[in-house]
């Protein structure tokens, strides 16, 4: 028994004493077409707000919109910082009993994970979604990235509960500018993106207050959010470029998002991947639930025959998304997504709806669309049919941020327009796409 009792306690103190096993993130992909990337994307929908000295361990940061405090940053979905419940959503062993540690005034350092090779392809979380944000929502930097264009992250200051911030070298200073910031990146969440557009407003009212930042309190120099439009168009000429190649092949995909889109370390590449859903171009069986549903096209829906038209739809969800960092088509079921689908490109030519294998789970005998999806319900508080929709178009669903060229702008939302058109028989084909000006810049 005493031996049994022994050998237990062994096991016990090796499981209490034994370190994670290290997972080499090392696996790389041949890069795709490296002259499709002429532009450096390094910003992946980041605000940030920044500060003047670096000893302020406050600091911008690259989440999808501007944040609270100092400085403030988004990527990926929305990224915001919120002031109340210190260390609210944080895995209970990841909180610190010293509130300063973990604060995001903290001193201590967060650990910084270095890649070996950052031009290659990684396995692991490097989807088009994932590859900036960690499972809480918080950006992945890596040291020597340069964010906005001329920010160069040079360490790392502190995590807290809202943001992530970091030490930069601002590469474009001007005589009498600081070269030396912190950024701070707010987290991609939706709450501390409002917080962080909160705290936005008040350190640029405390800073046009004090110009000669004389005042004690931390100086505010920009803000800025992306991902950067000119981001946008590298990348969808690459995944136009994918696309041309898949109907060459005469292949339908059948699943593009972001989760099925790999980036490289230095982000200025992308890669479609995951054909488990892929099929032969030509006559394939109808089925309601080909590709995930927020990416869904509306011919899959209404049971139409589909071809390499569905996999354009896709990437123009694919699109939206990386530019506003919301998805487009949110739908809880198919009746649902085919709301929305209306609400921005108006009602469905009644001569494809006559075709459709499904039609009639979704529209009357005199074709008006007849809402079932709870979730449509309860935004509409009534079920009943729906007639006379609306349309309100792409354009509206965009806004222009800071900087942003407007005639790139407004390109981009002609490519949109004519990606989402309901009828895939009009919608732009891929050849279309490839000379769009948004893409040649013409």
């Amino acid at each position: 028994m005493d031996a049994i009792l022994e050998k237990h306690r062994q096991r016990q103190f090796q499981k209490e004493h034994q370190g994670p096993v290290p997972f080499h993130d090392s696996t790389e992909v041949t890069s795709l077409d490296r002259d499709a990337a002429t532009t450096e994307v390094k910003d992946a929908n980041s605000v940030t707000v920044i500060v003047d000295e670096k000893s302020y361990t406050l600091g911008m940061t690259p989440p999808i919109q501007p944040n609270i405090s100092i400085n403030s940053g988004i990527s990926g979905d929305q990224w915001t910082a919120c002031v109340s419940g210190f260390q609210e959503g944080i895995p209970k062993g990841d909180r610190s009993s010293d509130i300063l540690c973990d604060d995001i005034f903290g001193a201590s350092p967060i650990t910084v994970q270095k890649l070996g090779n950052l031009d290659g392809m990684h396995a692991r979380k490097n989807s088009l979604r994932d590859n900036w944000d960690d499972e809480h929502g918080y950006y992945k930097y890596h040291l020597g990235e340069v964010l906005d264009g001329h920010y160069r992250i040079t360490a790392g200051s502190g995590k807290g509960v809202f943001s992530t911030v970091v030490q930069a070298k601002d590469l474009k200073a001007r005589k009498n500018d600081p070269e030396e910031v912190a950024i701070k990146i707010i987290c991609n969440e939706k709450e501390r993106y409002k917080s962080g557009k909160r705290e936005v407003s008040v350190l640029e009212k405390l800073s046009s207050a004090d110009r000669e930042d004389k005042r004690h309190c931390v100086r505010f120099i920009s803000s800025f959010i992306g991902l950067k439009l000119t981001a946008v168009r590298t990348y969808s000429k690459q995944l136009f470029i994918a696309l041309k190649h898949l109907k060459d092949g005469s292949i339908l995909h059948c699943d593009i998002k972001p989760d099925n889109i790999l980036v490289n370390g230095s982000r200025n590449l992308l890669k479609l991947c995951d054909f488990g859903s892929a099929l032969p171009a030509g006559i394939n069986d109808i089925t309601p639930i080909l590709v995930s549903r927020f990416y869904r096209a509306p011919e899959i829906i209404l049971g139409l025959p589909y071809d390499h038209s569905l996999d354009m739809w896709s990437v123009g969800c694919c699109l939206y998304e990386l530019y506003t960092g919301k998805i487009l088509f949110p739908g809880g079921k198919n009746n649902g997504m085919l709301w929305l689908h209306m609400e921005l490109k108006g009602p469905f030519p009644k001569k494809m709806l006559r075709k459709g294998a499904f039609t009639t789970q979704h529209f009357d005998q005199d074709l008006n669309f007849h809402a079932t999806d709870e979730n449509l319900m309860m935004k509409k508080a009534v079920n009943k049919l729906c007639m006379n929709v609306k349309p309100k178009g792409v354009g509206g669903k965009i806004s222009s941020f800071a900087g942003e060229d407007p005639k790139m702008l407004s390109s981009f939302k002609d490519l949109l327009e004519k990606i989402f058109v309901l009828d895939p028989q009009k919608r732009l084909t891929v050849s279309q796409a490839l000379s769009h000006p948004f893409i040649t810049g013409k």
